[in-house]
Order: structure tokens, then sequence, then C-alpha cells
């Protein structure tokens, strides 16, 4: 059985896809999903808190009281080994008449104080930033999010893409390509809890450094593509079941997934 876990909001564009995945096989074009088709969605589903304006008081040393006098209560919490995660649901402004669901993490240590905090994604940082600088629209820098469902683009457990994933993934870049001048691009790639942790670490920057590949030879420069992997740490889903068998194979799909964060570099004509 599939269960959804608290980062399931910032995966709304894959979520057709989740309820079928024991039935059918991906269809391409409801793999790739621009962040800009569920922020709405999200917000109005899940709340996402308007707290942005609060978000630069958030420092080291504030304690779990603080925060929440100063954010309210996080949608999601997480216990760790040595202290707990909060998260939070942020709608950052895009334009004057649109914005992006973000993800924003506070950790805090065993003595219930902040010892670190971050967006989950680096194109919220920048849409962020450039929210609290106050740039207007004829400067605000262009930001996608887009996540491709790894059993599209290769074989169950290998990173070289397959004919198809070539086709559908150049398909992808030249579409995104046609509205961006110079566009930096960030890769990660993700796995699912199958196999040895190390190796799924591996795996998934095999498969973003693949993906990267793609861009380049569409002649995007090398300084601007980032490529990491994070393996099995930030799974969409969890599923029940220990037997590595087809149904848990289909059911982890969501978490097997290359996320490609796109904006466009400052000043760029």
């Amino acid at each position: 059985m599939l269960k959804k876990l608290g980062v399931l909001p910032f995966m709304m564009l894959i979520g057709a896809y989740v309820a079928s995945a024991l039935a059918k096989s991906v269809d391409y074009d409801d793999a790739i999903t621009s962040a800009a088709q569920f922020d709405q969605q999200l917000v109005q589903d899940q709340g996402a808190q308007d707290i942005v304006m609060f978000l630069s008081t958030i420092e080291q040393g504030l304690t779990k009281q603080d925060v929440d006098a100063l954010l309210g209560t996080p949608y999601s919490v997480e216990h760790l080994n040595d202290g707990y995660r909060w998260e939070y649901n942020v709608s950052i402004p895009t334009s004057s008449n649109a914005f992006m669901g973000c993800q924003y993490r506070i950790e805090f240590d065993k003595s219930n104080t902040v010892r670190s905090s971050d967006w989950r994604k680096s194109v919220c940082d920048l849409l962020y930033q450039q929210s609290t600088n106050g740039l207007d629209s004829a400067h605000q820098q262009k930001a996608e999010v887009f996540t491709l469902l790894s059993d599209v683009l290769f074989s169950f457990n290998q990173y070289h893409l397959s004919p198809n994933g070539i086709q559908a993934l150049d398909r992808f870049i030249d579409n995104l390509l046609t509205r961006y001048d110079s566009p930096v691009i960030t890769v990660t790639g993700h796995t699912d809890v199958i196999g040895d942790a190390e190796a799924n670490v591996s795996l998934s920057k095999l498969r973003a450094r693949e993906v990267a590949k793609r861009f380049l030879l569409k002649g995007i420069e090398k300084s601007n593509v980032l490529v990491k992997g994070v393996g099995q740490t930030r799974p969409i889903v969890v599923c029940e079941g220990e037997q590595k068998d087809k149904a848990l194979i289909n059911c982890l799909a969501p978490n097997r997934r290359v996320e490609i964060e796109v904006y466009e570099t400052p000043n760029a004509s």
C-alpha cells in the first residue's frame, strides 16, 4: 500500500501517475509538468502560509517557541536522530498575479534551538531573494521546476538513457529552451529505497549526469549546468512491504525521478 509523505504538495505534478502506478505504464506527457500548473492548487488545498515577510528573522539559536510565534504551526514535523525538522509551505510571488509554492525547512538540535534553515529547492531561494529585494517585473527572473520520472528515461536500476528516453528528453529540452535566453539548470537525481543506500546515491548522480549531458548537447554552457544526486533521502511516497516484487517497484516509481530547476541568468537579453 502506498503512503503519502509530508513532502507530497511539491509533487502534485505527478499525482495522476501515483494513483495509477500499479495499473499501467507512464505516459510521457503526464510525467513532466511545470510547477506553474499546480501552485494555485497547492495554496488552496494545503494552505501555504503567507510568512515570507518573517523568514528573514529566522536565525541560529532561536527556540521552537520563538519560531512558532513568528511562523505559526508547521505543516510537517519530522523527528531526526539528533533533533527535529519543521517544514512550512510558503507562497512566493513571481509576478503581480502569480506565485510559486515552496517548502522552507528549519532544523532544531537536541536542545530545541535552530541550527539551520533552508529552502528545499534552490530556485525558491532565488525567488525569495528576488521578492525581498523588491525587483520590478521588468527585472524579475523566470524560474520553473520540473519532475521527470526515471522510469520514462531509464531502464530499472540503469543510468544510461533509453532510446525512448533520449527522444522524450530532447523533446522536453527543445521546448524548454524556447522560453529562455541564458538559463541556469540544476539537475537532481533521486532513487527509491530498494538496494544499498550508498549505491543509490551513486546511481542518482549518474542519472542526473546523463540528463545534464543532453542540455550540454543542446548548447547550454557547462558552467550553467549543476548536477546533484541525493539517492533515496527525499522520498515522495512510502510503500508497505519489504519483498522486492513488481508491485513494490511500481508503487515506489514516484521516488525514482530527476528534478530540474531552471531559471534565467540575471540580465539575460
